[in-house]
């Protein structure tokens, strides 16, 4: 039986943010205690910048330090959980499932199939938004780029899932929206990748060649079923 591993963000959720706004900065440094807006924005730039720099280029940095030591610099007294989310929610445009997005995963798993979801992602506030979203209940696992120390299109990441989830690498179908991340990152780990072009898919220069091409979610779905029964 197949299994399939899932990116997330312009996948399975559509998503925008903005974290470029006087108005957004101006609610984080009232958050903090912060002089200005523009103080807290060059510090967390500076700190970002700084654990981006200390990674290689496969490897993922976690954001829930750099929202410690913001709050520890600034003597605000809140978690570093909470500020995460908070600044999330402060910087969300929107957040929710593509359309028949739950229907395809519903009849995924009536069809047999495990699912994972293995994405690039900050785990500080993506374990909060797969709860609030409904979408955490329907994976057997879940692996963020934070978490495991590598991101996509690091073999290294997928290679990650393999181990915390005991899965044989010829089984796997790999389902993104990006050319580069998700189709090159699962070639690169052996895996076939079926790619769902959505708004939030990126535009590349000879980019890697999916293995399948899904239209929309309908397409997705047919394709998905179709492999469960090969």
């Amino acid at each position: 039986m197949k299994y399939f591993l899932f990116d997330l963000y312009g996948t399975l959720l559509d998503i925008r943010t903005d974290e470029s706004g006087d108005a957004f900065w101006s609610e984080i440094a009232a958050l903090l205690g912060a002089a200005s807006s523009e103080a807290a924005r060059e510090e967390y730039r500076m700190l970002c910048d700084r654990a981006r720099a200390e990674k290689t280029a496969k490897e993922e940095f976690d954001l829930l330090p750099i929202f410690q030591a913001l709050s520890v610099r600034y003597g605000s007294g809140i978690s570093a959980q909470a500020f995460a989310q908070t600044f999330r929610k402060l910087s969300l445009v929107k957040l929710q499932p593509f359309e028949g997005i739950c229907d395809l995963l519903e009849s995924l798993r009536a069809a047999g199939a495990k699912l994972y979801l293995l994405s690039n992602a900050q785990a500080c506030f993506t374990r909060a938004e797969l709860k609030e979203t409904g979408l955490e209940t329907y994976f057997d696992g879940i692996l963020l780029s934070s978490e495991a120390g590598y991101k996509k299109p690091s073999a290294e990441f997928f290679e990650a899932a393999f181990a915390r989830f005991s899965l044989l690498r010829e089984n796997g179908v790999y389902v993104g929206n990006d050319l580069f991340d998700d189709v090159g990152g699962a070639h690169a780990a052996g895996l076939p990748c079926v790619y769902l072009h959505t708004e939030q898919s990126g535009e590349y220069d000879d980019p890697p060649v999916p293995d399948y091409v899904a239209k929309d979610v309908g397409d997705l779905k047919r394709i998905l079923v179709s492999l469960i029964k090969q």
